[in-house]
């Protein structure tokens, strides 16, 4: 019986192996800029044509390789890292499994230009689909060139899977800024189909690389962190509560400068950020942790981005104390709060005696304050909008002297009183029960008291506001109603985020967005959902993109209903501003005629009722 067993041929076997290292194009320039940095580079430059489809090319300033290095480097597993399986212990390079070239060799056309200090010529060579095509001699400055064209021309299963253009680049931009934070002594620097796109100094200020990477406002927005023990340090910057992404893009860890990716790592962020952050999100984290080599294994994947700890509460503790630490340490709470706009401009006369106007037409609206054109047609009744004035949440709002004959000191006020004019007060009453339900006063300018026959009620006025605009706005047209802006606003995104602005712009259309390309990374937001503040812009944006995120094939319904539940809670009363009774009563009445006034949007408790059993039991007269 003939052997059904055989073994495959080298070069069968280097392109299965092939498919391990090399994923896409970002990883074959990982796997050469790691190189480079082993190599000793203090400047790498990548280019890039097409998302690296067609074209990549690594070029560094390092040691260079000799003819002789330069044709072993193709062979797997040639390697000047490790020379024993005692070596993987305390590996201190980031390569040393000697498949990273041999791989990249094996499904595309390759050409390697290389010399050493010393030499007189460069030697270069030509390499397809692995086989050595041609060598010789050229000129060259010191260090390494390698240049791939046609990644997976030989493995169309392969190549067949790569996505776009725009998410190849996105993701080659997001490896080569990762490596820069994490070296910030070598300067990078990507040119993307021409032009440049990152460029770091190499100076080996780490803050500069933030600012290089990420941008001088975002650097603005981080604090340093420190920890150390005789096992482990831990430093780097994590950002204020309020600098969040849609995803982990702004989270970056790297151990004995190799990034890694760890659950345990990631919990230890998240943990520590715990009832810090305003809202759903990812904080900004870089943090670079130096541990003994022989406490960690990297031998775990080709792709050497995963790691494992041997004391991973060790870890985790020295990444939650450093973070902690440092937010917990600023002298004032302001350097950690998120800054409040509260300017305004003052109400004319005019203004106040137009006729035919809402409330949302005063300037005390968001949208009178950002200076945008209304585009939903304004309606006489009270029902299309319930907005109180927006101000301090400690010091009551005061009128200007030169609109204090407003009867009731504010627009708001001067609206309710010409609108009660008009038509009579209506009772409240509730679940058809014909007792009044009266309202009573507000404890700490959050929670409304009210009674109703012998019950006692307590209403969260944040949550009451967000209940009235949400079924509001699910009342509307399919497509959300929109406000044009007057002028364009330019919101910064990752590379990630714009993909989803690209391919799905018509999601982002029904929800009440307009907008435009204006650079690799920047919208130019022609128009926004009615109501949203020009503020949140790039906040809502980013909650609808960390909702695709986490779920790529959200239902059309499920996103919608996220989305005016946050749109909802952005434009709805605070906790901290101050309602006169007259506002109280007028935001019972439009809760009780909505469709579920005991729960908001997001599904918290609006009312909270005590019987007289229930406050007895209070006071233990049962």
């Amino acid at each position: 019986m003939s052997s059904v067993i055989h073994v495959l041929d080298e070069k069968t076997a280097n392109k299965i192996a092939a498919g391990e290292v090399v994923e896409r194009p970002a990883s074959a320039i990982k796997e050469m800029i790691e190189n480079a940095l082993d190599a000793g580079a203090t400047a790498i430059e990548t280019e890039i044509a097409d998302g690296g489809q067609t074209y990549m090319r690594v070029s560094d300033n390092g040691c260079g390789m000799s003819p002789e290095d330069a044709k072993k480097c193709i062979i797997r597993h040639g390697t000047s890292k490790i020379s024993t399986i005692e070596d993987i212990f305390a590996i201190s390079s980031l390569g040393f499994r000697g498949e990273a070239v041999p791989s990249i060799a094996a499904v595309s056309n390759l050409v390697i230009t290389t010399r050493m200090e010393g030499d007189e010529f460069a030697y270069r060579l030509t390499l397809t689909g692995g086989d050595i095509t041609g060598e010789e001699q050229t000129g060259a400055a010191v260090g390494t060139t390698m240049e791939v064209s046609d990644l997976f021309f030989n493995t169309p299963a392969r190549k067949k899977f790569m996505k776009s253009e725009r998410t190849e680049t996105s993701k080659i931009n997001d490896i080569l800024t990762k490596l820069a934070l994490a070296r910030p002594d070598v300067a990078f620097t990507l040119i993307n189909n021409g032009r440049t796109s990152v460029h770091t100094g190499g100076n080996g200020n780490a803050l500069d690389a933030v600012a290089a990477v990420y941008g001088a406002a975002v650097a603005k927005e981080v604090f340093p962190v420190s920890y150390s023990n005789d096992e482990i340090t831990v430093e780097g910057f994590v950002g204020k509560p309020s600098l969040l992404k849609s995803t982990r893009a702004w989270q970056t860890c790297i151990v004995n400068n190799r990034i890694i990716h760890n659950a345990v790592v990631f919990k230890a962020v998240e943990n520590a950020y715990h009832a810090m952050l305003p809202k759903a999100g990812y904080p900004f984290a870089l943090l670079h942790i130096h541990i003994d080599p022989a406490v960690i294994d990297i031998n775990v994947h080709p792709a050497k981005t995963e790691i494992k700890f041997s004391d991973e509460q060790q870890v985790y503790r020295a990444i939650y104390h450093s973070i902690i630490t440092s937010l917990t340490e600023r002298e004032k709470p302001e350097q950690v709060a998120t800054p409040i706009d509260l300017t305004s401009r003052q109400i004319t006369k005019a203004e106040l005696n137009a006729p035919a106007v809402t409330p949302s037409a005063f300037a005390f609206s968001e949208a009178g304050r950002a200076g945008v054109k209304e585009t939903v047609p304004a309606r006489n009744d009270l029902s299309h909008e319930y907005r109180p004035l927006q101000h301090d949440t400690r010091t009551p709002y005061r009128p200007d002297p030169a609109v204090r004959d407003c009867a009731a000191g504010n627009a708001f006020s001067a609206f309710m009183e010409e609108r009660d004019a008009a038509r009579p007060v209506q009772t409240i009453t509730f679940d058809g029960d014909e007792d009044v339900f009266i309202p009573l006063g507000v404890v700490a300018d959050c929670f409304i008291v009210a009674k109703k026959g012998q019950d006692l009620y307590l209403i969260d006025q944040h949550a009451a506001h967000e209940r009235i605009r949400y079924d509001k706005l699910c009342k509307r047209t399919e497509a959300l109603p929109s406000q044009q802006l007057l002028t364009a606003e330019f919101v910064e995104v990752d590379g990630r985020d714009m993909e989803l602005f690209a391919e799905r712009a018509h999601v982002f259309a029904d929800l009440g967005y307009t907008y435009s390309e204006a650079g690799p990374t920047t919208l130019r937001i022609e128009a926004i959902p009615a109501d949203l503040p020009v503020g949140d812009i790039s906040e809502s944006l980013q909650e609808i993109c960390r909702i695709l995120h986490e779920s790529p094939m959200t239902d059309k319904a499920v996103l919608r209903h996220r989305s005016l539940a946050y749109l909802s809670c952005r434009g709805a009363v605070k906790a901290g501003d101050v309602l006169n009774m007259r506002e109280i009563r007028e935001l019972l009445e439009e809760l009780f005629h909505t469709e579920t006034p005991y729960v908001c949007p997001h599904g918290r408790p609006v009312i909270v009722r005590f019987t007289p059993d229930e406050l007895a039991k209070l006071f233990k007269r049962t």
